[in-house]
């Protein structure tokens, strides 16, 4: 079953609240009508997609994790056999099982790793999280296009009816379509463009330009700048890492050369020193592969750097439209707004559809 999340009342796809506030105002009938037809039609949706999204993802990372975790296993467990390091202990302390316990834990891990990494790639894990998460967010913006359009203001019936049915035929296409619609889309760009204002009485689009600033602008604005913060602190602790590992590996090589010109054959205790620097040098290069891939996989760097570019275009265009004195220069800002965040969807799809990693 996908995973369901509940919105809070003041989430961005939950309007109920300003529905009941607008129904017990006159003035706010069509902002009323408009937000239900929102709320029947595009949040059970999302709600569905989204939570999809998020179970996709937690299921891709498992499968990430343990192949890399079986992998490594596997690897270690090599370089000991090849050592002969744990070879002699294992043996004296278990006679019967000691000379096949090594390979059968090495093979059963490395077989491991292939299986969760073969059923990574069949099941399609990676693009299952992307193409739910595409679904999910593609449905977000829909929904403000759908309350910034001009015929679901028209006064005649007949036009916003029919722009309802044209949006929920197109809600019911986004969330069926296949993993090439996604690519397809990314590949296109968001083409700037001047968003035209509905005819909306003073006190419609006045409510709806503070509806849009306090709905959409302010949690997008936060959100950016929550994940900039994230994937700053992640970069941050893993970047060192990857060089730590290499150079380590070299440091332990340096060292076994050192022991092995230094001691003689017959000092057995620092023969067993000797290998253990050996091991380390061949182990750690494991280590750093894994970290390089876990970050190439979240692009922390590109993932921030495209959080707080986008956060400071938006922190400008609400500016923007805090000064807007008509509908035409709110409009004109609430278009800017949602091409900045169209465009910033796509940026962060190419970025995990690049990603290095199975899947």
């Amino acid at each position: 079953m996908h995973e369901i999340v509940e919105y809070g009342p003041d989430d961005d796809m939950n309007d109920r609240a300003e529905i009941e506030e607008y129904r017990k105002r006159p003035e706010l009938q069509r902002l009323a009508f408009a937000l239900t037809f929102c709320n029947q039609t595009i949040e059970p949706v999302f709600r569905a997609l989204d939570g999809a999204a998020i179970a996709a993802q937690r299921a891709y990372f498992k499968y990430a994790n343990a192949a890399a975790l079986l992998g490594v296993l596997a690897v270690l467990l090599a370089i000991v056999q090849l050592s002969r390091l744990g070879a002699e202990p294992l043996h004296n302390w278990m006679p019967r099982a000691g000379d096949w316990l090594l390979p059968g834990l090495e093979m059963l891990f490395a077989a491991g790793a292939v299986a969760v990494a073969l059923a990574g790639l069949g099941g399609q894990k990676q693009q299952r999280w992307f193409r739910a998460r595409y679904h999910a967010e593609r449905l977000r913006l829909l929904k403000f296009h759908v309350l910034t359009h001009m015929d679901v203001w028209s006064s005649d019936q007949e036009v916003a009816r029919k722009y309802r049915d044209d949006a929920a035929a197109e809600i019911e296409g986004l969330s069926t379509s296949a993993y090439p619609a996604l690519e397809y889309w990314i590949s296109e760009g968001t083409v700037p463009e001047v968003l035209p204002p509905p005819l909306m009485t003073e006190p419609e689009w006045r409510e709806f330009c503070s509806y849009y600033q306090r709905k959409r602008l302010q949690k997008q604005i936060g959100y950016l700048a929550d994940r900039q913060k994230h994937n700053l602190k992640r970069n941050d602790r893993s970047k060192i890492w990857p060089s730590v590992f290499f150079f380590g590996s070299i440091a332990f090589v340096l060292a076994h050369f050192c022991i092995e010109v230094a001691v003689s054959d017959a000092d057995g205790g620092a023969r067993q020193v000797e290998t253990l620097t050996l091991l380390a040098a061949a182990a750690l290069p494991s280590f750093g592969a894994v970290t390089r891939a876990f970050r190439g996989v979240l692009e922390f760097a590109r993932n921030a750097s495209r959080c707080e570019s986008t956060h400071h275009v938006l922190l400008q265009l609400a500016a923007r439209l805090r000064n807007a004195v008509d509908p035409v220069s709110v409009f004109r800002q609430i278009g800017f707004c949602e091409q900045a965040l169209e465009a910033d969807l796509r940026e962060w799809l190419r970025l995990m559809v690049e990603s290095e990693w199975f899947g």
